[in-house]
Protein backbone atom coordinates (compact mmCIF):
# COMPACT_ATOMS: atom_id res chain seq x y z
CA UNK A 1 0.00 0.00 0.00
CA UNK A 2 2.47 2.30 -1.35
CA UNK A 3 0.63 6.04 -1.93
CA UNK A 4 3.39 6.79 -4.49
CA UNK A 5 2.85 3.81 -6.60
CA UNK A 6 1.40 4.96 -10.25
CA UNK A 7 -2.07 4.41 -11.12
CA UNK A 8 -1.12 2.62 -14.56
CA UNK A 9 -1.38 -0.77 -12.28
CA UNK A 10 -4.99 -0.10 -11.39
CA UNK A 11 -6.47 1.66 -14.00
CA UNK A 12 -9.00 -1.27 -14.10
CA UNK A 13 -9.96 -0.28 -10.72
CA UNK A 14 -10.72 3.61 -12.04
CA UNK A 15 -13.73 4.64 -14.14
CA UNK A 16 -13.44 5.93 -17.53
CA UNK A 17 -14.93 9.48 -16.90
CA UNK A 18 -12.10 9.96 -14.04
CA UNK A 19 -9.60 8.63 -16.80
CA UNK A 20 -10.53 11.36 -19.24
CA UNK A 21 -10.56 14.09 -16.74
CA UNK A 22 -6.83 13.77 -16.16
CA UNK A 23 -5.92 12.87 -19.57
CA UNK A 24 -8.41 16.29 -21.09
CA UNK A 25 -6.35 18.36 -17.99
CA UNK A 26 -2.85 16.82 -18.99
CA UNK A 27 -3.38 17.73 -23.02
CA UNK A 28 -4.85 21.19 -22.14
CA UNK A 29 -1.83 21.89 -19.64
CA UNK A 30 0.38 21.09 -22.66
CA UNK A 31 -1.24 22.80 -25.50
CA UNK A 32 -0.68 26.22 -22.70
CA UNK A 33 2.21 25.55 -21.94
CA UNK A 34 3.49 25.75 -25.31
CA UNK A 35 1.25 28.94 -25.47
CA UNK A 36 3.42 30.45 -22.19
CA UNK A 37 6.64 29.60 -24.00
CA UNK A 38 5.63 31.06 -26.48
CA UNK A 39 4.39 34.59 -24.83
CA UNK A 40 8.26 34.19 -22.27
CA UNK A 41 10.43 33.66 -25.38
CA UNK A 42 8.45 36.54 -27.58
CA UNK A 43 7.81 39.27 -24.74
CA UNK A 44 11.05 39.09 -22.61
CA UNK A 45 8.46 38.70 -20.10
CA UNK A 46 9.90 38.11 -16.45
CA UNK A 47 10.10 34.25 -14.86
CA UNK A 48 9.02 35.35 -11.37
CA UNK A 49 5.87 36.41 -12.84
CA UNK A 50 5.14 33.40 -14.65
CA UNK A 51 6.32 31.41 -11.56
CA UNK A 52 4.21 33.34 -9.12
CA UNK A 53 1.38 32.58 -11.39
CA UNK A 54 1.93 29.29 -11.44
CA UNK A 55 2.27 28.85 -7.44
CA UNK A 56 -0.99 31.15 -6.99
CA UNK A 57 -2.60 28.95 -9.75
CA UNK A 58 -1.62 25.68 -7.93
CA UNK A 59 -2.92 26.66 -4.77
CA UNK A 60 -6.47 27.42 -5.91
CA UNK A 61 -6.31 24.18 -8.35
CA UNK A 62 -5.49 22.14 -5.12
CA UNK A 63 -8.71 23.48 -3.55
CA UNK A 64 -10.88 23.63 -6.12
CA UNK A 65 -9.89 20.05 -6.21
CA UNK A 66 -12.76 19.36 -4.12
CA UNK A 67 -14.94 19.97 -6.53
CA UNK A 68 -15.50 16.17 -6.96
CA UNK A 69 -15.85 13.72 -4.40
CA UNK A 70 -13.69 11.12 -5.40
CA UNK A 71 -15.16 7.39 -4.08
CA UNK A 72 -15.43 3.62 -4.09
CA UNK A 73 -18.09 2.47 -5.92
CA UNK A 74 -19.03 -0.96 -4.50
CA UNK A 75 -21.60 -2.20 -7.63
CA UNK A 76 -19.22 -1.24 -9.91
CA UNK A 77 -16.08 -1.90 -8.17
CA UNK A 78 -14.30 1.19 -9.14
CA UNK A 79 -13.17 4.69 -8.26
CA UNK A 80 -15.75 7.19 -9.14
CA UNK A 81 -15.93 10.61 -9.12
CA UNK A 82 -19.24 12.89 -8.66
CA UNK A 83 -20.23 16.20 -7.84
CA UNK A 84 -21.31 16.75 -4.53
CA UNK A 85 -22.97 20.27 -2.82
CA UNK A 86 -20.25 21.55 -1.44
CA UNK A 87 -18.18 20.61 -4.49
CA UNK A 88 -21.15 22.50 -6.68
CA UNK A 89 -20.62 25.69 -4.07
CA UNK A 90 -16.38 25.22 -5.46
CA UNK A 91 -17.57 25.23 -9.09
CA UNK A 92 -19.86 28.10 -9.15
CA UNK A 93 -17.02 30.35 -7.24
CA UNK A 94 -14.58 28.86 -9.87
CA UNK A 95 -16.61 29.59 -13.12
CA UNK A 96 -17.49 33.02 -11.38
CA UNK A 97 -13.60 33.87 -11.24
CA UNK A 98 -13.14 32.41 -14.38
CA UNK A 99 -15.01 34.62 -15.89
CA UNK A 100 -13.25 37.91 -14.70
CA UNK A 101 -9.52 36.96 -13.89
CA UNK A 102 -8.60 39.01 -16.75
CA UNK A 103 -10.39 41.75 -15.46
CA UNK A 104 -9.01 41.24 -11.92
CA UNK A 105 -5.14 40.86 -12.56
CA UNK A 106 -5.20 43.61 -15.28
CA UNK A 107 -5.44 46.05 -12.02
CA UNK A 108 -1.04 44.63 -11.27
CA UNK A 109 -0.65 43.77 -15.22
CA UNK A 110 -0.73 45.09 -18.58
CA UNK A 111 0.20 43.15 -21.83
CA UNK A 112 1.99 40.69 -22.56
CA UNK A 113 3.00 40.06 -18.90
CA UNK A 114 -1.04 40.16 -18.13
CA UNK A 115 -1.64 37.10 -20.63
CA UNK A 116 2.19 35.51 -19.29
CA UNK A 117 0.54 35.73 -15.83
CA UNK A 118 -3.04 34.71 -16.80
CA UNK A 119 -2.26 31.13 -18.98
CA UNK A 120 0.77 30.59 -15.96
CA UNK A 121 -2.00 30.90 -13.19
CA UNK A 122 -4.79 28.48 -15.91
CA UNK A 123 -1.76 26.22 -15.78
CA UNK A 124 -1.42 25.79 -12.13
CA UNK A 125 -4.93 25.95 -11.52
CA UNK A 126 -5.09 22.55 -13.93
CA UNK A 127 -2.08 21.41 -12.52
CA UNK A 128 -3.59 21.91 -8.86
CA UNK A 129 -6.35 19.52 -10.41
CA UNK A 130 -4.32 17.16 -11.43
CA UNK A 131 -2.53 16.82 -8.23
CA UNK A 132 -5.66 16.70 -6.11
CA UNK A 133 -7.34 14.04 -8.76
CA UNK A 134 -4.68 12.08 -8.71
CA UNK A 135 -4.19 11.97 -4.79
CA UNK A 136 -7.65 11.32 -3.83
CA UNK A 137 -8.11 8.34 -6.18
CA UNK A 138 -4.96 6.84 -4.36
CA UNK A 139 -6.29 7.27 -1.07
CA UNK A 140 -9.47 5.39 -2.38
CA UNK A 141 -7.80 2.67 -3.53
CA UNK A 142 -5.66 2.34 -0.78
CA UNK A 143 -8.72 2.56 1.47
CA UNK A 144 -10.17 0.09 -0.73
CA UNK A 145 -6.50 -2.05 -0.47
CA UNK A 146 -6.33 -2.18 -4.05
CA UNK A 147 -3.08 -0.67 -4.44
Amino acid sequence: MNIKSGLKKHIDKIDKKLIRRIKMLMIILFVMAGVLVYEILTSHINLLWVLFGLIVGLIVGLIVGRMFSIRWHEEKNKVIGKLDVIGGIVLAIYIGLSLVRHWIFAHWFVGAILTAFTISFIEGVMLGRIFSLRFHIKRVLIEQEKI
